[in-house]
């Protein structure tokens, strides 16, 4: 432990603070906007998000982030620049290489594996973090699928690097964020209909709009109006994003994502 403090009773306010107010907030694309804005007055950073994301077929699934201090949000499906992606992909696996999993639920930093030293050595930080400004990462994982990682994610384009206290700080409230992860989700189940859920379920399988209106007794052109209506729900514009999105426990999903 180094000379910053641990977590103490203003710290402890602030949490509870910002666990009562996600709880009465709209769920969010994955969470509450407020709790992204409160993380990022909690543990200072230029950008705060979550993301889920396909190890197996190399695709971020959904990504919501809060740019602060100006509170810009963006929320995101699989949508992003052909060769930030590859460069991602590219370099992503072999980064954290004998750092426990972000599905263990550690809390991690770029500097516990690294010294300075060495992170601007590694390809990834090369190529895409510091190209984009990126000094600093703080990192926890949650629970999810096998094959898949789901982290909320800290980044900072200067100043210090994240303490050892607001570490500690994540680590206390990693339970908590779980549980809001988990609430929202619940809360955006109800925004579909029960025919669209049903369809929902069905994606989530693997089938076919063809293989659905089969199922379901309708034309494929319906099994398509309730995809779009989902598709708006969700805020995306894939089949595999709004699995994720709205189904984020969904298991053995395989579906084209170029399906509509």
């Amino acid at each position: 432990m180094n000379s910053q403090h641990s977590p103490g009773g203003n710290d402890l306010d602030a949490m509870a603070a910002m666990i009562g107010r996600a709880a009465k907030e709209d769920p969010g694309p994955i969470v509450p906007w407020s709790l992204l804005e409160d993380l990022a007055e909690l543990i200072p950073a230029d950008e705060v998000a979550i993301a889920d994301l396909d190890l197996v077929e190399r695709a971020r699934e959904v990504q919501q982030t809060l740019i602060a201090p100006h509170g810009v949000r963006d929320a995101s499906g699989d949508v992003e620049e052909a060769d930030v992606a590859q460069v991602f992909w590219r370099h992503y696996g072999r980064f954290w290489t004998g750092s426990p999993s972000s599905r263990s639920g550690q809390v991690r930093r770029w500097s516990d594996p690294y010294s300075e030293r060495e992170l601007r050595r590694q390809p990834l930080y090369c190529e895409l973090f510091r190209p984009a400004g990126v000094k600093h990462f703080l990192s926890v994982g949650f629970p999810t699928t096998a094959g898949h990682e789901r982290n909320l994610m800290f980044f900072r384009s200067d100043g210090s690097d994240f303490s050892d206290r607001e570490k500690q700080i994540l680590q206390l409230l990693r339970p908590h964020l779980v549980e809001i992860h988990a609430t929202a989700a619940r809360q955006r189940l109800g925004v579909l209909t029960p025919r669209e859920w049903q369809v929902l379920e069905l994606v989530a399988e693997g089938h076919s709009n063809a293989d659905i209106a089969a199922l379901l007794f309708m034309s494929v052109s319906t099994v398509r109006k309730h995809m779009e209506h989902i598709f708006d729900h969700a805020g995306v514009r894939n089949r595999s994003a709004a699995v994720a999105r709205m189904m984020p426990d969904s298991r053995g999903f395989d579906s084209d994502p170029t399906r509509l």
